[in-house]
């Protein structure tokens, strides 16, 4: 082979663009690689989606749930506050009927 300045020029040219195809290789590895992350990505997204908006569903339903059991709280408390106001009412006349028993068991002794 001659080794003349046209072939050390064409054998340069040779190794750079064998440099150059190397790197464009790599490059369009890398390439491929974040098209591929960008993509798994985009699809985790969908995903994600979907999720949220299953979590503000059930969220909201739980709101809904809260909001009826709080209610039936107050319902709980205000009917036990009734029958607590009936007991003593009952229990107040309760007692005035036996007293008023024993005054007229009392009072029948008393004749006898």
């Amino acid at each position: 082979m001659e080794d003349n300045p046209l072939t050390r020029q064409i054998r340069t040219l040779e190794n750079r663009l064998d440099k150059a195809m190397i790197k464009y290789n790599e490059a369009q590895s890398i390439r491929k690689t974040y098209e591929q992350i960008v993509k798994r990505l985009k699809e985790e997204r969908i995903g994600f989606d979907n999720q949220l908006a299953a979590l503000e569903r059930q969220l909201r339903q739980k709101d809904k749930d809260l909001e009826e059991l709080v209610l039936m709280s107050h319902e709980a408390q205000h009917s036990k506050d009734v029958a607590k106001g009936e007991l003593v009412t009952l229990e107040k006349q309760l007692d005035e009927d036996r007293a008023r028993r024993e005054r007229e068991l009392n009072d029948r002794r008393q004749l006898v």
